[in-house]
Formats: C-alpha cells, structure tokens, sequence
C-alpha cells in the first residue's frame, strides 16, 4: 500500500514538471518571434545634399597631348587629323602692314614644346596640321646638331592685345609698336599656323636680329620649305613689316594656304 502511494506522488510529480517545461518552452519560442519580426532599429544619417560639390568641367585643366617620338633618322609616326574647316579666309583689312585674321578654334591647337622655365614656363601649340609637320622639322634639325625652340604659337586675340598695350606702353605709341607686334585682330598667331622661333644654345637672342646669325636660322633658311613653313616676313617685304627672322608660319596644307592666300599674293 506504500508503495503505490509513493508511485502515485512521483506521477504527481511528473507531471507537475511537464506543465512547468512545457510552459517554458512556449513562452521561450514567443520571445524569439517577437525579437525576429520587430528588429532593433539603428540610427541612419544622410549627407546634407548642400554639402555635395558637383565638379565644375571648365575648371578642370586639360591633359598635355602626350607624342611618341622615335629619333635616330627614324620617320615620326603621327596620326592622321581632319582638316579644320572653320578657319575663315582672310579679309583684305590692314593696320600698319599688319592684315587681318580670324582667332581659330582653340580646341584644335596641340602642344608642340615649351619655352622658358620655372615660373616663366609656358606650353606654346600650334593648329594640328601644322603640329605634325613642326615635331618632324624640329627633330629631323635636332639630328643635326641644330636645337630649335617654339618661343610663341597660337595666340588669342586678347592675349595679343596685352602684347601689344605692353609694346605702347615701352615704345610710346601705337606705330611704334606696330614695328614690331601686330594689332589685336592682325596677327597671324591668331590662326594657329604662325610661330615664333628661337635657337636653344643663344636663349639671349630670343626674338631679335640676332636670330639671324645662329645655326637655327641657317638651317631654317635651308630646311623648312621641306616641312611646309617659310619666313612671315623676310626683309624688304610686301608688306611692310619690319624683317623678323624669327616669325614663321606653315603653308603646307589646302588649309593653311587659304588663311594666308592675301599676304602671299601681295
């Protein structure tokens, strides 16, 4: 008799113990559904969309052109370029000598050297025909021993107007000045085919008569026909200009023939 009391107490007991697991376990699995479908919300922040800068392209200063050349009496490889149509043929204005010419498209000026250093470097360019033919003639006389320097290429016409204010002001007036730098509006550097050359051993004689004796201009006398460039204007000339052995422009294509058809009828 005993011992079935004692039986029946740990059945009680038993099942006491159920209940209570029981109760546990589905009071466990609540808490889980609940974490699972109301997670923890985190802090997100956002940038002020006044704060983001759009990048300005005009303020972004374009990449120098980059020229493999190969020397050693080796052929310049260049890619071909399409002929500028835009270039307007000249009038038949003239001020002081100097005729009239259109500013041709910046965009269609490479770079073909610089000239001076430090603070004072600039990159000077020219149109891109007359581009190719420069870097052939320049190196095909660096074979020679003969170092020719771009001083000044394609100008602005407000860039010539500082040149030349700068002339008035040193010489004391317009005529003056026009002796040696033409008028804004009538420079051939306007059209991106005129440039102005150094030798690179005598930097002194930049821009001078003294040009005249050194083995650049010797050689450009001899040579730069063959590259389709000739002298602006030699001495004597057409013109009137004062004689700048210095001053060269090319020639050598459809293009560049019709800019400076009026100077070279004269």
């Amino acid at each position: 008799m005993r011992r079935s009391n004692k039986n029946s107490y740990l059945l009680r007991l038993m099942g006491i113990a159920t209940v209570v697991s029981f109760f546990f376990v589905i009071f466990g699995a609540t808490l889980i559904r609940l974490s699972i479908t109301n997670p923890a919300v985190q802090a997100t922040t956002y940038p002020n969309t006044s704060s983001i800068v759009t990048p300005n392209s005009q303020s972004i200063s374009p990449k120098l052109p980059s020229v493999s050349i190969t020397t050693n009496s080796q052929a310049i490889t260049v890619d071909r370029l399409s002929q500028i149509n835009n270039q307007q043929r000249l009038s038949n204005q003239v001020a002081y000598g100097h005729l009239s010419y259109a500013q041709a498209d910046a965009s269609q000026m490479m770079v073909v050297g610089s000239y001076a250093t430090g603070t004072e470097q600039r990159f000077e360019s020219l149109n891109r025909e007359a581009d190719k033919a420069f870097m052939q003639m320049i190196y095909a006389a660096r074979e020679t021993g003969v170092w020719i320097i771009p001083v000044s290429g394609f100008r602005t016409i407000e860039q010539q107007q500082k040149l030349f204010d700068n002339q008035i002001k040193r010489l004391g007036s317009v005529e003056k000045a026009s002796k040696i730098s033409a008028p804004p509006g009538y420079s051939e550097h306007h059209t991106g085919y005129a440039i102005d050359l150094t030798d690179g051993k005598l930097p002194k004689q930049d821009i001078t008569l003294a040009f005249e004796k050194t083995e650049a201009y010797r050689w450009l006398t001899v040579h730069a026909r063959q590259f389709g460039f000739e002298m602006s204007f030699p001495a004597n000339n057409a013109q009137g200009v004062s004689f700048e052995p210095w001053h060269w422009r090319y020639i050598g294509s459809a293009n560049a023939a019709e800019v400076f058809a009026n100077a070279r009828n004269r």
